[in-house]
């Protein structure tokens, strides 16, 4: 593609040399040049100097481009134009002296057709190779990936080497090594004899194994050399050959022993893998537990659960991954405690599987490892999701962040008879208290401005005071603080539904006899603030005292209990009807009312 002439580049001179000639048509229609003609005649020099310039320099760009090198190398350009063609376009033959109008115009014509020529070979010759050129990417692609999977195969095959370089010996320099570490002579015929040959051999095919990646050979040649391992029952101090044999069996084990930990580390780093499936994963466990202890398998099982899983609470931690814009922290809520107790679901499968009703011990530590998971969610949830968004959000989405948490682990109880929620409650619902706290002291500050304003709005009206309310709407509509208190207390009751409990409703059981209390003596004090000398009080605020009592009665024996029943089934009552009466008695003693 390189041969051919540029479009652009042709389209470009040709333009340069339209601006030229329709400035040197402008110059010689001047009526200034006219009149002085040796102006003109200079002027005109001087354009045709311009023209002889950029025609050189259209010449070179035109030559360089179309692969022309002058009279030695001079060649057929690809993009249309004959040697004729090209050699009027030569440094020493190409000259604008002389040349009239219509020749410049006759030679713009001939560098348009240049250039439509140009833009006609670069189509067709686009058209005609780009089959071929799709053929060759598909074959690069294909090429690329065959030599991926070699230098993955040399890859392995160099480990495999270096292994056996590293561990394998033949058994004849094994035999020589043995016998270098055994000084006795009893030892070295222990080595040639059949029993020292067997051990030698098994060691190899070890050693091979594990280079390999045979990890289930490997496991078998190990309990095979395990055995081989066996100490007497009974072992004779005082006989020189009982002492050797233990020695000797002593250092087979130590042997053993190393290339079990090979293979650990091997089976460790497949469990341990991010791209390992399940069922891989339980394979390798199974192995681990066959090859060294079933409470070394099941622990790093579980680490490769936990590695997993912070891996992916991280990912959850960027808000782009949580649900994009979480404006109270709900979204993040979610998709973590799903992550969470969806991990803790597939390991609790994976050692039900894999270990069956083995070890009872195990199941004490997979509930262990279940609480650290619940707790480390927990603290997550605190950091991500309540403590950035409680104050702002409010009660209801904190509350919802929770129930979200305590849906999916009460899901994972059911499934896997588990006992985690009160782990996770306990962690959650001091900040739940704070903002139910804060919603709760934010009412009883709004009670008493009310109340306030309400009692000194009956004592304005002076003598223009209706009869005294009776009823619970009659007296809400004179009242109006009476109704909020209520359904404030309603809508708590409903949000802290879903957590309902002990700690809720303990804490839901003093809000509400506090805010009964802060109302009456809200009551209390703002009669007392319009109460004359004698003791009385206003007429209009006198006849009050009857349907005051009347509305604080009503609500602490009525209202305040219908408010709170849905909690009576799983908490029971949250009202406490004792400090509310005593609330009452207080008022009514303030007001001049007698008990009965």
């Amino acid at each position: 593609m390189s041969s051919y002439i540029s479009s652009s580049d042709v389209s470009g001179k040709h333009s340069e040399l339209s601006a030229l000639s329709k400035e040197s048509l402008s110059d010689a229609e001047s009526p200034t040049l006219a009149a002085y003609p040796s102006a003109r005649k200079e002027k005109g020099t001087s354009k045709l100097k311009l023209f002889r310039k950029s025609a050189v320099k259209l010449a070179d760009d035109l030559g360089r481009k179309s692969g022309y090198r002058g009279p030695a190398g001079r060649r057929e350009s690809a993009s249309g134009l004959t040697q004729q063609q090209m050699a009027m376009y030569e440094p020493g033959t190409f000259d604008l002296q002389g040349m009239t109008e219509k020749g410049i115009d006759q030679l713009r014509a001939d560098l348009a057709a240049v250039d439509a020529d140009c833009a006609d070979q670069i189509r067709k010759t686009v058209h005609d190779n780009y089959h071929h050129f799709i053929q060759a990417c598909q074959g690069i692609a294909k090429l690329e990936g065959e030599m991926q999977a070699v230098r993955a195969l040399l890859g392995n095959s160099s480990n495999i080497i270096a292994a056996l370089r590293e561990m394998a010996t033949p058994s004849g320099a094994a035999r020589n090594t043995a016998g270098e570490a055994s000084s006795s002579g009893a030892a070295a015929e222990w080595q040639e004899s059949p029993e020292g040959q067997n051990w030698a051999e098994v060691l190899e095919d070890l050693d091979i194994a594990i280079a390999e990646r045979r990890c289930e050979d490997a496991v078998q040649l190990l309990q095979k050399a395990d055995a081989s391992c066996t100490h007497p029952q009974a072992i004779d101090w005082s006989d020189p050959e009982h002492q050797t044999r233990y020695d000797r069996i002593e250092g087979q084990q130590e042997k053993v022993d190393q290339r079990r930990v090979q293979l650990s580390s091997i089976l460790e780093a497949r469990m341990k893998d991010p791209n390992t499936k399940s069922g891989e994963r339980r394979s390798a466990t199974s192995l681990m537990a066959a090859a060294v202890s079933k409470a070394w398998a099941h622990q790093q099982l579980l680490e490769a659960h936990t590695a997993q899983l912070t891996q992916l609470q991280e990912l959850l931690s960027r808000p782009q991954n949580a649900g994009g814009g979480d404006a109270d922290g709900v979204e993040y809520a979610n998709a973590l405690a799903q992550a969470s107790f969806r991990a803790v679901a597939v390991a609790a499968t994976d050692v039900a599987i894999v270990f069956q009703k083995d070890a009872p011990e195990l199941s004490s530590l997979f509930l262990v490892w279940a609480l650290q998971e619940t707790q480390r969610c927990a603290r997550l949830l605190l950091q991500n999701a309540l403590s950035p968004f409680a104050v702002p959000a409010g009660l209801d989405p904190t509350v919802h962040c929770c129930t979200l948490a305590l849906l999916y682990c009460t899901a994972l109880e059911t499934s896997h008879s588990l006992m985690l929620s009160p782990r996770l409650m306990s962690d959650l619902w001091p900040t739940c208290e704070q903002v139910l706290q804060r919603r709760l002291r934010r009412l009883t500050e709004d009670l008493r401005r009310e109340v306030a304003a309400e009692v000194d709005g009956l004592a304005s009206l002076g003598s223009q005071a209706q009869g005294p309310p009776s009823g619970w709407d009659a007296l809400t509509q004179t009242f109006p603080s009476a109704n909020r208190l209520v359904s404030t207390v309603q809508s708590t009751v409903s949000i802290l539904r879903p957590l309902a409990g002990p700690k809720p409703a303990q804490v839901l059981r003093r809000g509400v006899a506090d805010l009964f209390q802060t109302y009456t003596n809200a009551l209390s004090a703002s009669f007392q603030k319009h109460q004359q000398p004698d003791g009385s009080f206003p007429y209009n605020l006198d006849m009050m005292v009857e349907s005051v009592m009347e509305l604080t009665s009503t609500m602490a024996e009525h209202h305040l209990p219908a408010a709170t029943a849905p909690l009576l089934q799983s908490c029971g009552s949250v009202c406490d009807t004792a400090a509310m009466n005593n609330c009452l008695d207080a008022l009514g003693a303030s007001l001049g009312m007698q008990s009965a």
